[in-house]
């Protein structure tokens, strides 16, 4: 006689079959610990965490707030990390010397900014031509790298880890076409690490400064280029709009790692389990500051293309430049496709690239009836900048 099971039931069944003993074992290890770490023998600490960064800047700060939010989680709320930008506690670069001397107790930076302390940090945040993000984090966890960092560091009373990296960076944004290493003569650059010692023995005068100087010094002439990472975090700051030379990749920074920095003595304090969790929180951190950097990088350097170096349809407007600027009244005819790709494409490119010109011309847009509702509401936007009229095809 068949018996029949009820549709929960066999969802139940069903689900059972898949777990293996070992996930049973796993479950009960992970409920073990969190009892473990939630009981009274661990105590609830506070830390100051300092950054080098501007408050909420994608690429570096909130990097920074989610490390700070995944060491409270791991812990069950048992470390409680309250998060100062720069400038917020201390300044982006007395973040090394906060941290040493306990007015933060934990930071989130990056070697490089250090060499004025010791040159061999360099070597943690990244050798120009030397190892990649993949290798540095090799060297660190498998080879002895991090058992040299922890000797240089504790001279300083401070231990690292690492919690992010850019991957290899662009060679940065200049204000002046570099053909030959001639150019590099009296070029004055924000660059940090040995890539400004590089620099300078070009010729070159390497500043080291803040995100939050380095756009304005640009735009107003105070230094002549500058790099920052790549082009996912170059565009949120801006450097496309102040800078008219783009170079890369940047043999400087074929990686450039950030880290977590904790004070030694508070490191010391920390329960085994407290210091298991922050070093693979950080190693998390590493690993998805690295990959956001790899996959936003690639979306922001096509956008660059596209809108603002190169582009042919960019190039044939700037070589118009001369006869769009005389007085004469005339026509611009344009044809931005039939296909809604297209036009949402080219056509906005083409209005936003006219609205520098100041000469006295009319733009007459042929469009295709079925698309002439996009068409018109792409140029809407424009319609008190520029003057336009749509004809149909």
């Amino acid at each position: 006689m068949n018996k029949i099971i009820d549709n929960k039931k066999r969802y139940l069944l069903k689900n059972l079959l898949f777990l293996s003993p070992a996930a049973y074992l796993a479950a009960c290890d992970s409920t073990n610990e969190q009892s473990k770490i939630s009981s009274d023998k661990f105590p609830k600490i506070k830390l100051k965490m300092v950054t080098s960064f501007p408050k909420n800047l994608p690429d570096t700060d909130l990097p920074a707030q989610r490390l700070a939010k995944k060491i409270e989680q791991m812990s069950l709320g048992k470390i409680k990390i309250t998060h100062y930008a720069a400038g917020e506690l201390v300044p982006a670069f007395q973040v090394f010397d906060a941290v040493r001397e306990q007015v933060a107790d934990c930071a989130y930076t990056a070697p490089i900014y250090w060499i004025s302390k010791d040159k061999a940090i360099s070597f943690f945040g990244c050798i120009p031509g030397g190892m990649t993000a993949k290798e540095i984090f090799l060297w660190l966890k498998h080879g002895k790298g991090q058992e040299l960092w922890d000797n240089l560091y504790s001279k300083y009373n401070l231990k690292g880890f690492p919690a992010g990296n850019t991957g290899t960076t662009m060679g940065g944004w200049y204000n002046r076409e570099i053909n030959n290493l001639a150019d590099f003569q009296g070029l004055k650059m924000r660059i940090p690490g040995l890539g400004g010692e590089i620099l300078n023995r070009l010729g070159g005068i390497s500043v080291n400064m803040s995100g939050g100087e380095v756009i304005n010094s640009l735009k107003l002439g105070a230094i002549d280029a500058a790099e920052w990472a790549g082009p996912w975090p170059d565009t949120i700051m801006g450097f496309h709009k102040v800078a008219k030379y783009y170079y890369g990749p940047g043999m400087h920074e074929p990686h450039t790692l950030c880290e977590f920095m904790i004070n030694k003595k508070i490191w010391e304090s920390l329960p085994e389990e407290y210091k298991t969790i922050i070093e693979n929180a950080s190693y998390a951190s590493y690993l998805e500051v690295l990959t956001e950097y790899f996959y936003k990088n690639a979306q922001a350097l096509r956008l660059i293309k596209t809108y603002f170096i190169g582009h042919p349809l960019v190039e044939t407007i700037n070589k118009s430049k001369n006869i769009l600027n005389k007085s004469k009244k005339k026509y611009i005819s344009i044809f931005p496709g039939s296909r809604k790709n297209e036009i949402n494409f080219h056509l906005d490119l083409i209005l936003n690239s006219l609205l520098e010109y100041n000469g006295n011309f009319t733009i007459v847009i042929v469009a295709v009836e079925s698309q002439l509702s996009l068409v018109e509401n792409i140029s809407e936007k424009y319609k008190n900048k520029l003057e336009i009229d749509i004809v149909l095809n």
